[in-house]
């Protein structure tokens, strides 16, 4: 199985994937994994968006794995993508046939071409109307050329997403990879989960609005913030841009695939295990990285996001080959899902949601010794949330102003005040 990763403008063939043995065809089945010799040699020990993995770094030699590196679960389809896949291949899928077969455009800059794959037909693209309203037409491209990300026609429960992309002339196509030169602006079409229940429109609407509150208070999102519109999510793609070559893809990877989690649903991850090993991947950027990091997860807290497992947080690798966590997104009111979404990343000082910050940090001093890693400075980050949590004594008054519902913003009022007053008290171990 050939990957393929776009650098400097074009994809260009990177590395080798072979299954071990074809009778154990799941991620955790053993594989070798070698780079193209051509490839490895022009980018020898990197580990940045030039590596299929932060750590799985650019070398000569055929590596065996025992069962599947974890930036390969990254490119899997999830959800009904997957569900689409099964029965358009009318047989039971392993994790090897969905990888081979729905990995041509995922997000970041990786890719694989299945058996036999054609470019899709050209055509003359949909107004945005169009595609807000999921029109039959639409639907039907948008399958042909696999541009779903995890979503479904149906109402099978699964959040029906679309990569889409604009062309110069203003029209969206979905978006399978095959613009080229003529993208524009690269987005995700998101609409309401069924699951959800009877608010899944209202989460989905007051996450634009979440979005806009983390840019008063200063975190890191997209340049331009998402818009609901016509019952759907137009969110702004952070790892397409344009650039003096053309689209410029930046590599993405998931705080699961860096601490190699393979099934989280098996598996457990805490915020410490994150930091450390975030820690090992980003140099000297990290000190500055852990305050965004840590402010996050407190806003996650005030507002409300359950939803902060370990797919929702990525790094983004950029062309400077510098590393930085990927802007907010998926961050919206999801205590409303009547899924009755847990909280997936936790500290180790947590007990039912309620912290304790200045024993994050402490904890963080000997987590990071047991490591065998000097701690960082925790001092700049005991100061940066004691200043976010006077900050958060405005955030009902701030919500309200960016829209989200005000009967969000009276539901977390006790949080809001809680969790200001611990923020507030944080000391540096």
């Amino acid at each position: 199985m050939r990957i393929d990763l776009h650098l400097d403008g074009a994809w260009v063939r990177c590395a080798e994937l072979t299954l071990t043995d074809p009778g154990k065809a799941s991620r955790y089945g053993a594989v070798t994994l070698a780079y193209d010799v051509p490839y490895a040699r022009k980018h020898l020990l990197a580990t940045d968006l030039r590596a299929l993995a932060v750590g799985v770094e650019v070398n000569l030699a055929r590596r065996s794995f025992a069962k599947w590196p974890a930036f390969l679960i990254d490119l899997l389809p999830q959800g009904a993508a997957k569900k689409r896949l099964e029965r358009d291949m009318r047989l039971p899928t392993s994790d090897w046939e969905l990888l081979e077969r729905g990995a041509l455009n995922p997000a970041g800059n990786l890719r694989i071409v299945p058996p036999g794959h054609t470019e899709p037909r050209p055509h003359p693209g949909f107004e945005l109307p169009d595609m807000l309203e999921r029109g039959e037409a639409f639907l039907d491209y948008a399958i042909e050329v696999g541009a779903a990300v995890a979503g479904s026609t149906d109402a099978q429960g699964d959040s029906p997403k679309y990569w889409v992309v604009q062309d110069h002339s203003g029209k969206w196509h979905p978006d399978a990879g095959q613009l080229g030169a003529s993208a524009r602006r690269w987005a995700l079409l998101k609409f309401p989960v069924a699951e959800a229940g009877t608010r899944a429109t209202d989460m989905l609407r007051n996450e634009a609005s979440y979005q806009q509150v983390a840019k008063v208070l200063g975190l890191r999102v997209t340049e331009e913030l998402p818009k609901f519109m016509g019952g759907a999510l137009l969110i702004p793609r952070f790892d397409r841009r344009l650039g003096a070559v053309g689209e410029i893809r930046l590599g993405v990877e998931s705080i699961y695939s860096v601490t190699g989690i393979l099934d989280s649903a098996h598996e457990s991850l805490s915020h410490h295990q994150a930091l450390i090993e975030l820690g090992k991947v980003m140099g000297s950027a990290f000190d500055g990285e852990m305050l965004e990091y840590f402010k996050r997860d407190a806003l996650n807290l005030a507002m409300g996001n359950r939803d902060n497992h370990g797919r929702n947080t990525a790094i983004l690798k950029e062309t400077d080959h510098s590393m930085r966590l990927a802007p907010l997104f998926d961050f919206g009111p999801a205590y409303l899902d009547a899924r009755n979404i847990a909280r997936t990343l936790r500290w180790d000082s947590e007990h039912a949601g309620v912290v304790d910050w200045s024993q994050v940090l402490t904890n963080l001093v000997d987590r990071f010794a047991d490591a065998g890693l000097h701690a960082p400075d925790f001092a700049p980050v005991a100061q940066g949330l004691q200043e976010f949590g006077k900050s958060l004594n405005s955030l009902p008054e701030i919500m309200l102003e960016c829209g989200v519902d005000a009967s969000i913003v009276d539901a977390r009022g006790e949080e809001i005040n809680r969790l200001c007053r611990s923020l507030i008290k944080v000391v540096p171990p």
